[in-house]
């Protein structure tokens, strides 16, 4: 499948659209994974539910996110399993051409009244990106790193090594100030 078919899944037809509440579901996949540009995330899946309730002039969408995605542990480099179960929140406002501004709020987007279609495929990208943990590593077991073994004596090994002090600096140590 190419990316741009596959992108084309995360887009929600407004067009016609009745106003009231309408439910949608998406599932991001290795495949989605794969078409990320940037990417940390290696593989994964994870189900989207969208509810909207939609006015005349309006769309409020929220988002649940429920699954798990495989990135490199930040410690060993092996993959680790992330388990996400999150929600987020998008406001959609449809606006004249002419009145359309932008605006500074990731959660409130201003889109022209007659556009037929909402593409989702970064808000979902970004949202799945920001609710990761500032740093991913494997769990500890017992007080141990379960991390890549060889990769953990490496390591250990790395930082037990006392640093070589080049003789310019230590010249540099006897000069006397005054």
């Amino acid at each position: 499948m190419k990316p741009e078919d596959k992108k084309k899944e995360y887009q929600l037809r407004i067009a016609g659209l009745e106003i009231g509440n309408h439910t949608f579901s998406m599932t991001c996949d290795k495949a989605f994974f794969e078409i990320s540009e940037l990417t940390q995330l290696q593989d994964g899946e994870i189900k989207v539910q969208i509810e909207m309730e939609k006015s005349e002039k309006m769309m409020d969408l929220k988002f649940h996110f429920n699954g798990k995605v495989t990135a490199p542990c930040d410690r060993c480099l092996d993959p680790v399993e992330l388990p996400l179960d999150f929600d987020e929140h998008l406001v959609v406002n449809l606006v004249p051409t002419e009145e359309k501004t932008s605006t500074e709020d990731d959660d409130i987007w201003m889109i022209n009244e007659n556009d037929s279609e909402l593409d989702l495929f970064h808000f979902i990208y970004e949202s799945i990106l920001l609710a990761l943990p500032q740093q991913i590593i494997h769990p500890d077991i017992d007080g141990k790193p379960s991390c890549n073994p060889e990769m953990i004596k490496i390591l250990e090994d790395l930082s037990n090594k006392k640093p070589e002090t080049d003789p310019r600096w230590e010249a540099l140590k006897n000069i006397k100030l005054d």
